[in-house]
């Protein structure tokens, strides 16, 4: 068979976008585990890096202090002398799913659901000692506001299958966030077969094997579907482990399971919704990869591999089996309406007998779809440091001056330890050097708040912040040059002040990406951008095309102006428009200096500013931007005035 060339290009174009995936979970994990402290990661087959057209986000939260063991008397929980709290129970159950039971005992309940709730024991199942997955979900679903970052986030949550799922409003459509509470399992004796199974390829490798069986599983809170017993059961999930399986894969391999998810994406699902999802493409690849030679997964192959994992999948519609990779007992497919099952495999014998037509076509369309101009190039990287960056300082809100100030060094030391380890390093030190900067910040300021006058007045110290701040200016169009207007605010220095604002407004052109929380606001392209170098490094692209959302910290709230002050009273961090935040702040300066005409020019702008991004304030529902409009109203018009601005725009927003 001739060599495609869209093969090849493919293939490519997948050895280029895979890697920089797989160090955004590995980034945005470390951040969770080693800055955020909270024990949840990144999963599904987002966090895997091939996702499908409709993939959830999905995180999942491992509950701290309980740590369920395969027998009675293993695990300990709590402190070492104690006795072991729960174990896992598998009589009676489906193959892959256990049941966990609470131990009788005098144990002292020291666990989470005992801090925050009325103990492990108030969540099992009236009148057994099982946990209920379902009272657990519950539980669950009462913690999420507490643990998550609510900015963009819907308020409201609901069950979707064991997660308790919210929606994000982003630029382009409603996306859903998934989150499942989970325990975390050392390896289940159920799954040994898999460690010490014979592979004629030595795929997985060995070392992948112990690195896999040290990490152990999880358990998650849903019961077989035709299980009498249902709510008192939990899936063993192998999360991690497919992570670790999948990050070995070369690049024909992940180009195949992404073809063949937008296969089932584009012409099968729709037709045939929840009945193949694409853990059971995950899976029959799995076993497959398992049992061929490496040398088969090469691109000029890649028509070859991908009827040979369809003939895989029509294989197992025509059995009803697909065998769980880990635990191959548990026959995933047995709890499907048979009648379905055929039809779907008649579905797929018809789409084999279009040849190899039907490959090259999707191949075409995904290619032709791909963003591979030199601004994108750097768009996962830019989306790991956002989400992020919106993690650590949600994490931040709370803290006072001294304990942020603590946060704040330690946060940096841990952003340069993950980037000399390789993960996003340019992600981290951009990261890195933002939080530097606020720590600049708060030095001089700690000092004036201390009556420190002398420092503060001496012209050293004040170049020394001026040069950090606008060294971070850099980084992007919001980080450290509006830091600097701030700095220059604080100290009346308010022509200065407007002069860094105009800047602002007069760089941020239409070639500028606006990053909000997981989303941009447009798309960039080639043609946008005639002077843009040939591959810009990160830095380049940061500093002339990229601007994030500005942040205001209520810990440092005294640096702001009164009327951001009056917003950071709840202790919120504020994520703002950079523009508009440069407005805003160009409307005190001119207050602060008395000139009423030049504030009534700026807050005619801000009502510009409003007016256009009028859409995305309505799928954001961030209607901060419309309180500060109407707060510089109130100074230049009356209060009814402001008071029909306000309302007539509230409902044009709701």
């Amino acid at each position: 068979m001739d060599i495609v060339p869209e093969c090849m290009e493919y293939v490519k174009h997948t050895a280029e976008y895979f890697p920089k995936r797989v160090m955004r979970t590995k980034l945005l994990n470390f951040v969770l585990e080693k800055i955020t402290k909270v024990p949840v990661f990144y999963s599904g087959s987002r966090a895997e890096g091939i996702p499908c057209v409709s993939s959830d986000t999905d995180f999942m939260y491992e509950v701290k202090a309980v740590s369920p063991g395969s027998h009675e008397g293993e695990n300990r929980f709590g402190d070492e002398e104690e006795n072991v709290s729960v174990v896992l129970d598998l009589t009676d159950v489906h193959p892959g799913y256990t049941k966990v039971r609470i131990l009788n005992g005098s144990w002292q309940d020291s666990s989470e659901f005992a801090l925050y709730g009325n103990g492990l024991r108030s969540l099992c199942k009236l009148g057994t000692s099982y946990l209920s997955n379902m009272l657990v979900s519950e539980y669950w679903s009462t913690r999420l506001p507490n643990i998550f970052p609510n900015h963009g986030m819907r308020q409201e949550t609901f069950l979707h299958g064991p997660c308790i799922s919210t929606k994000y409003d982003s630029k382009s459509k409603v996306a859903e966030i998934d989150t499942m509470l989970c325990w975390k399992c050392e390896w289940p004796e159920v799954a040994n077969e898999w460690v010490e199974r014979d592979r004629k390829f030595n795929w997985p490798t060995q070392e992948i094997v112990n690195e896999i069986k040290k990490t152990g599983c999880n358990l998650v809170p849903v019961g077989y579907a035709n299980s009498g017993t249902k709510e008192l059961e939990w899936r063993f999930s192998f999360s991690k482990a497919e992570w670790v399986i999948i990050w070995s894969f070369n690049a024909t391999q992940i180009a195949c399971i992404d073809i063949m998810k937008l296969l089932f994406d584009n012409c099968i699902s729709p037709k045939f919704p929840d009945l193949f999802p694409s853990y059971f493409i995950k899976t029959t690849m799995f076993w497959l990869i398992e049992e061929t030679d490496c040398n088969f997964w090469k691109p000029q192959n890649l028509f070859v591999c991908l009827d040979k994992l369809l003939l895989n999948i029509i294989s197992c519609l025509d059995q009803k089996r697909i065998r769980n990779y880990f635990i191959p007992e548990n026959n995933m497919m047995d709890a499907k309406s048979p009648e379905e099952l055929a039809k779907l495999h008649e579905e797929l014998k018809i789409c084999w007998d279009n040849g190899e037509e039907k490959w090259l076509r999707l191949i075409k369309e995904n290619l032709s779809t791909i963003d591979k101009n030199e601004i994108y190039f750097h768009h996962i990287l830019i989306n790991g440091l956002t989400i992020s960056r919106h993690l650590i300082y949600t994490t931040m809100q709370s803290l006072n001056l001294t304990d942020w100030k603590e946060k704040t060094k330690q946060t940096i030391r841990d952003l340069k330890r993950c980037g000399e380890n390789g993960t996003l390093p340019d992600a981290c030190n951009i990261l890195s050097q933002e939080f530097e900067a606020l720590l600049t910040i708060y030095s001089f300021y700690s000092s004036r708040f201390d009556g420190n006058m002398e420092f503060i007045l001496s012209t050293e110290n004040i170049k020394h912040v001026e040069e950090t701040l606008r060294n971070c200016a850099k980084l992007s169009h919001s980080t450290g040059i509006l830091q600097l207007a701030i700095f220059y605010f604080c100290l009346e220095r308010y022509p200065d002040a407007l002069q860094v604002v105009q800047q602002v407004q007069k760089k941020y052109t239409s070639q500028v990406v606006h990053y909000q929380f997981w989303e941009r606001h447009k798309t960039p392209r080639d043609h946008d951008y005639p002077q843009a170098m040939q591959r810009p490094s990160l830095e380049q692209t940061m500093q002339n095309y990229i601007s994030l959302d500005f942040v205001l910290l209520p810990c440092l709230s005294r640096l702001y102006p009164d009327m951001i002050q009056e917003k950071l009273r709840d202790g919120r961090i504020l994520f703002i428009h950079p523009l508009f935040f440069a407005i805003h702040l160009q409307f005190c300066c001119f207050c602060m200096m008395g000139d009423v005409e030049k504030c009534e020019e700026t807050v005619q702008k801000m009502q510009i500013f409003v007016k256009q991004n009028i859409d995305l304030l309505r799928k954001t529902r961030d209607f901060t931007i419309v309180d500060l409009t109407t707060s510089c109203l109130r100074i230049v018009r009356t209060d009814k005035h402001s008071e029909d601005y306000f309302n007539e725009t509230m409902k044009s927003l709701i």
